[in-house]
């Protein structure tokens, strides 16, 4: 399910700005979902590749991400076709700011992805090498609890019916889109939701990368994580793409 046509008229209709801000996007023209305290708002994040090598999963975008994908497309909605600004919005946001997307690639280099793909390093997953890439969140669109970033935990995904029924409708599909990927989940609130869906039966895939840590800053325990596993998460690779 996708649904870009019913705010592409509100897309169109923002002003042209450098940085959009909070009251610009987060307002009931975008608002897509709400229960009580939580709040969902539609964002371009609505371009799926099947042909994907891999998947990045996160929580759900951030205002950061949010910030970043509207912008791209409010200046490029004329200029560009739906999929290419699609695409590009997504390759532009997708774990963008603050240290975020620099700290994944290296997780990724670390693991000796970039090997198994052929490539220099796992930063042209992000510019010409992005067709091999599928990036997405257990939940797609923006999800704020009092107007502040969700994290994944208070409420768990899992134990909120509201967000579970998010992951059921949109994140499930679309994984099942692209069965030949390798998964890589960004933080344990990630895993904890594959590990639930795969035994469940609602998703298939034999390789995800399960307690790969979240590349944020602000995981403080990121790099010890890293280290105790990284051989582990080589050999899966290697193994996958053998």
């Amino acid at each position: 399910m996708f649904y870009f046509e019913d705010y592409e008229l509100h897309l169109k209709q923002l002003p042209m700005k450098d940085n959009f801000q909070k009251e610009d996007l987060m307002t009931d023209s975008f608002l897509f979902a709400k229960d009580n305290n939580v709040e969902v708002f539609w964002a371009p994040f609505e371009y799926l590749n099947t042909e994907a090598k891999v998947m990045i999963v996160g929580i759900t975008p951030g205002w950061t991400q949010m910030q970043l994908a509207f912008q791209y497309v409010r200046k490029h909605i004329d200029a560009e076709n739906r999929e290419k600004v699609l695409i590009n919005a997504k390759k532009q946001a997708s774990f963008g700011g603050k240290g975020i997307r620099k700290n994944l690639i290296e997780m990724l280099d670390g693991i000796e992805l970039n090997e198994a793909l052929h490539i220099k390093t796992c930063a042209e997953l992000y510019d010409e090498k992005n067709h091999f890439l599928h990036s997405t969140s257990t939940l797609r669109y923006p999800v704020f609890i009092n107007k502040k970033n969700y994290t994944g935990s208070s409420p768990s995904m899992l134990k909120r019916p509201f967000l579970l029924k998010m992951i059921q409708d949109l994140f499930v599909p679309e994984v099942n889109k692209v069965p030949n990927a390798i998964i890589i989940p960004a933080g344990k609130a990630v895993s904890e939701v594959l590990r639930y869906l795969f035994a469940e039966g609602k998703i298939r895939h034999q390789t995800i990368l399960y307690n790969f840590p979240h590349p944020s800053g602000a995981n403080g325990h990121r790099k010890r994580q890293f280290e105790d596993k990284k051989e582990d998460f080589k050999a899966t690779v290697k193994k996958h793409f053998s």
